[in-house]
């Protein structure tokens, strides 16, 4: 099980580097949620996904480096440092924790926590 969570995980990380939020949402259940302590609260996926969106117009590329990963049944915590690049090419590297819940395989909760 924790092999396919990884692998879930996994892509939907390539997916938000490749900027394919149709293909990460797909990943996700119907009624999946995500907080950020960006002090927004819990919100629908579908409206991450949006801010996501315009969050991704303003950078040239990001690039997730997996620090470590440790598992639960349906539960994935991860470290992970996300690698911006801005369109002047400076880059800028952000230290993150991210929770991930699973039901039936998919994503239905994120909780991550930018440092």
């Amino acid at each position: 099980m924790e092999q396919d969570l990884d692998a879930t995980v996994d892509a939907g990380l390539r997916l938000l580097e490749s900027r394919d939020l149709a293909g990460f949402r797909a990943l996700c259940t119907p009624g999946a949620t995500v907080w950020q302590n960006d002090g927004d609260g819990t919100q629908p996926i579908d409206a991450r996904l949006e801010r996501i969106a315009a969050f991704l117009a303003t950078v040239d590329s990001l690039r997730y480096e997996v620090v470590r990963r440790f598992h639960k049944p349906d539960e994935v915590l991860q470290q992970h440092v996300l690698v911006l690049e801005a369109p002047d090419g400076s880059r800028n590297r952000v230290h993150a924790t991210t929770y991930f819940r699973f039901e039936d395989g998919l994503i239905a909760e994120i909780e991550e926590h930018l440092q």
